[in-house]
């Protein structure tokens, strides 16, 4: 049985980072492949895997080499921190927090105490400039480190750091960090034991931070919230990686305020959940990487799911079964030409998906990654990739003929 007690509020359509029982928290992926950055597939030592395809080559798009500017980063975000208009890149690794332009020119940098789990930049005050919210806790450099939020400010070069939230808990791991801009608030998700994950929302009141609970849920470690059903309100909804019993699949579902579920079907575990509306009709859909299961070697598949909701309600349909992966770890949406595309960032390589005449399509857009992410960094309308591995790189795929 889950305990569930619910307060929700507001809309925006936010995804999130998340954790997992028996993860590296380093890599946040288990440990079984080795890295092949952004240009060249992994190998994967797994009794019975699946191959992996070779990259393309040349690699799609216009690339820019930033392995130089990354460093040893595992974590990045984008966002207009110096509210010049312009977004900066958002890095952490086991030693500093920094603000880099594109260029290479860093703004400021902070030292860190702990992991860095979860990396995410909004405009929480609505100030025009956007905040860093970092998630931290223990890793291989920082064991004895505890769970903590902090909230960084670029302030005349240099990052002011604010406690949003250090939970008490057995296991100091941060699941996910998802902005509420629209009421000015912070949902929070953080394993409180070894396997039932807490969520909560931060708001700022007049003697810092107040904190509403909203569920206790088994290994809960993928959130994303947006109106997913066209009622016009947002809507939490929930991925895990395993279900109530041990051993069990994991599932997805929209948590409602009344805490009551509204089942999603998946293909057992999520590891990953994004909302966008790629289809053009209002409302988000949900793009769900499932298939996890913890035998992983054997069982897993790196699943790419689409979910609408119509009026007999969610349905869900494969988009696809990406070949020789066991998981979908990390999903953004795009813009891209106009249009929505899908970054999905899995256990060997990052593809690309869109929707073009009808169908979805895909291509190969890098090698294994510790992290991506998304946003303008050029100022011209559409959206970049920034993929962190052993060769990092900004990734443009304007004006990619999908349909080869």
């Amino acid at each position: 049985m889950i305990a569930c007690r619910m307060v929700l509020v507001g809309l925006a359509v936010t995804a999130c980072q998340r954790t997992e029982p028996g993860r590296d928290r380093a890599t946040d992926r288990p440990a079984t492949a080795s890295d092949a950055g952004n240009g060249s597939s992994a190998t994967d030592a797994r009794p019975g895997a699946r191959p992996i395809p070779a990259m393309p080559d040349p690699l799609p798009g216009i690339r820019k080499d930033v392995t130089a500017i990354v460093g040893a980063a595992t974590r990045v975000a984008i966002g207009d921190v110096d509210g010049d208009g312009d977004r900066e890149l958002v890095l952490a690794d086991a030693k500093r927090l920094r603000i880099v332009e594109p260029s290479g020119r860093e703004l400021a940098s902070t030292e860190v105490a702990g992991g860095i789990q979860v990396l995410v930049t909004a405009d929480v005050d609505g100030d025009g400039r956007a905040e860093v919210l970092a998630g931290w806790g223990a890793s291989r450099e920082f064991r004895d480190a505890k769970a903590r939020v902090t909230l960084y400010r670029l302030d005349h070069g240099h990052l002011v750091e604010e406690t949003v939230l250090v939970p008490s808990t057995t296991r100091p791991d941060i699941v996910a960090i998802v902005p509420m801009l629209d009421t000015r608030s912070i949902l929070i998700s953080y394993f409180n034991s070894k396997y039932m994950v807490s969520t909560v929302v931060m708001r700022r009141g007049a003697r810092g931070w107040d904190v509403s609970k909203i569920a206790s849920l088994r290994t809960a470690t993928s959130f994303a919230r947006g109106d997913v059903d066209g009622d016009g309100k947002p809507d939490l909804v929930v991925g895990r990686v395993y279900g109530d019993d041990q051993g069990g699949d994991g599932d997805a579902f929209v948590l409602a305020p009344d805490g009551t579920h509204t089942a999603i079907r998946t293909t057992r575990g999520l590891r990953s959940l994004a909302l966008a509306d790629s289809d053009g009709d209002g409302h988000a859909e949900m793009f769900i990487g499932d298939g996890w299961h913890q035998d992983y070697g054997q069982q897993a598949r790196g699943l790419l799911t689409w979910v609408r909701h119509t009026s007999d309600g969610f349905h869900s349909e494969l988009i696809e079964d990406t070949a020789g992966q066991y998981a979908i770890e990390r999903l953004l949406p795009a813009q891209i030409d106009g249009r929505t595309a899908i970054i999905a960032s899995g256990s060997h390589y990052v593809r690309a998906f869109a929707r073009r005449a009808d169908r979805w399509r895909a291509v190969t857009i890098a090698g294994l990654a510790r992290d991506i992410a998304v946003g303008d960094l050029d100022g011209v309308p559409g959206d970049e990739i920034v993929v962190v591995g052993d060769r990092s790189a900004i990734i443009n795929l304007r004006g990619l003929d999908w349909t080869r």
